[in-house]
């Protein structure tokens, strides 16, 4: 089953290596913007964050930078149950995504080692 437009499909060519590299240019509009929302938040980065939304609101309209946000929050808890209770990717999403989880080296995560050093920053008091 496919989410609205998650199923269109699109001849764009996105640069995959910007998930992992800052410094490259993804080829997604306000990707500058996108990025420092998702790592304050991810980050607890809170105060930093405030800035970040003004910036990146007056870039792109508040209201897709509370989308933005919205995504990413989403996306961490979907991602964290999906993972705990061990659903694997569907056969289709599995096969279409090899190049995709290749290049970003999605597959390379660790939660195990994502906890701890999230645990060790709050432990510390940031």
């Amino acid at each position: 089953m496919l989410l609205r437009a998650s199923g269109q499909r699109e001849n764009r060519d996105f640069n995959l290596n910007a998930v992992n590299e800052a410094d490259s240019d993804s080829g997604v509009e306000h990707s500058d913007h996108l990025r420092a929302l998702t790592e304050a938040a991810v980050g607890s980065r809170w105060e930093e964050l405030a800035a970040i939304r003004d910036g990146a609101a007056a870039a792109m309209g508040e209201q897709a930078m509370v989308d933005a946000l919205t995504v990413a929050a989403g996306f961490n808890g979907i991602t964290r149950v999906a993972d705990a209770t061990g659903i694997p990717l569907d056969p289709t999403t599995q096969e279409s995504t090899v190049s995709m989880r290749s290049q970003t080296r999605i597959d390379e995560f660790d939660y195990a080692a994502k906890t701890a050093r999230y645990e060790g920053r709050a432990a510390a008091g940031g």
